[in-house]
């Protein structure tokens, strides 16, 4: 007899609803996440962060950085024989919610010449931790960039394949990357988030930090 896979998903009834995904890679360490069908208020970057830190003090639910959303996603496609249905559920509250523009816990801070830019992961908050590099450059489809590298800063990966094979899954489109194109006179900050339409899935660097917007709520399984 075969034996019936477990199911991933757990319905909202008393508590909250989520997707529990394994396998999740983060900081070279495979965990266990939960993602949650309630999206954290639109709110400007600022008040997100501070959202986070509060909701994460507390054991609850919080925001991810680019690394972390990707990582998410990159263990929800591997799941999709496996767990056909919760998945497929997951596949279109992730379609739906990326149509929402969220913001992710990630910031870059672009400066002048002469200067690194940051990527600045989980900002503001204890677990902020810094990305070093040349990140501005030409917008465009992920297959087109020059130097790959940024792609490792922002979402743990430079494999263009298996991002675009993980866009299609999304939203049936291609990854496109939104930056900074040249370097500032003065130091500028985007915010990292997402977005979702008919032509492609939109990775923003160059968010305003003043934007409201939602976010993805994650928690760790210990």
């Amino acid at each position: 007899m075969t034996k019936k896979s477990k199911s991933i998903y757990t319905p909202s009834v008393i508590i909250e609803g989520f997707w529990e995904i394994p396998g999740v890679n983060y900081k070279g360490k495979n965990k266990t996440y939960r993602i949650f069908e309630k999206m954290a208020p639109a709110m400007n970057h600022d008040d997100l962060t501070e959202y986070s830190i509060k909701e994460k003090k507390e054991g609850n639910p919080h925001l991810a950085d680019s690394i972390l959303h990707f990582s998410i996603f990159d263990a929800s496609y591997k799941l999709r024989n496996k767990h056909s249905q919760d998945i497929e559920g997951l596949r279109k509250f992730l379609q739906s919610s990326l149509r929402k523009y969220p913001n992710t816990s990630t910031r870059v801070v672009y400066n002048p010449q002469e200067e690194l830019d940051n990527i600045i992961h989980n900002y503001g908050t204890p677990d902020e931790y810094i990305l070093r590099g040349n990140f501005v450059g030409d917008d465009g489809w992920i297959r087109n960039i020059k130097h790959k590298k940024v792609l490792t800063s922002l979402l743990g990966t430079d494999n263009i394949k298996k991002i675009n094979e993980i866009s299609q899954w999304l939203t049936n489109t291609n990854t496109y990357l939104w930056r900074l194109n040249s370097k500032p006179l003065q130091k500028d900050e985007g915010v990292v988030g997402f977005g979702a339409y008919s032509l492609r899935l939109s990775l923003y660097c160059d968010r305003f930090p003043a934007n409201w917007c939602p976010a993805f709520r994650v928690l760790e399984v210990k």
